[in-house]
């Protein structure tokens, strides 16, 4: 057995990597089924797996990567980590600015992240930083569907200067 196992390494590869894809594939179809127990399927208008989040410019301390899920609501973003479970809700009228850029709480992460400033929960100046795929079309997505609808529809916004 040990013998074959030596002359056929490809095989092990190929099991661990279909593996590997399977788990990936197995959490993903989780997180999917709680976003529609959550938030319905009709509901949601963007989302992205594997969105790190580099916490909130008012929490303490350095950036402080975790792992989850963006989702973008017709009235707000929502963010959850996998493993701690860490949430963020940040509805549109509190969204003052969505922009590019690569470093967060004065530390270069070496990353393209999309940044929110918005007005947090104790109605404070805030910036959230995520990297997610395709940083240029969540941009675009949040202003075209949070930003720029609430300020046609006449709600007052508070206005955060960055």
């Amino acid at each position: 057995m040990v013998e074959i196992l030596k002359q056929q390494q490809w095989l092990i590869i190929a099991v661990i990597f279909f593996g590997i894809m399977a788990y990936i594939a197995w959490v993903r179809r989780q997180d999917r089924k709680w976003i529609d127990r959550r938030f319905g399927t009709d509901n949601v208008l963007a989302i992205s797996f594997g969105v790190n989040f580099f916490g909130s410019a008012t929490d303490p301390g350095k950036p402080r990567k975790s792992s989850g899920f963006l989702l973008l609501l017709p009235d707000r973003l929502f963010y959850r980590s996998r493993i701690k479970k860490l949430e963020l809700e940040i509805p549109a009228a509190q969204i003052a600015r969505v922009y590019h850029d690569r470093s967060h709480k004065g530390v270069n992460l070496h990353q393209s992240l999309v940044k929110i400033d918005f007005i947090n929960t104790r109605n404070e100046r805030d910036t959230a930083a995520f990297k997610v795929p395709y940083p240029p079309q969540w941009i675009n997505a949040i202003e075209n569907n949070l930003v720029k609808k609430t300020e046609g529809s006449g709600v007052q916004r508070s206005k955060v200067q960055g």
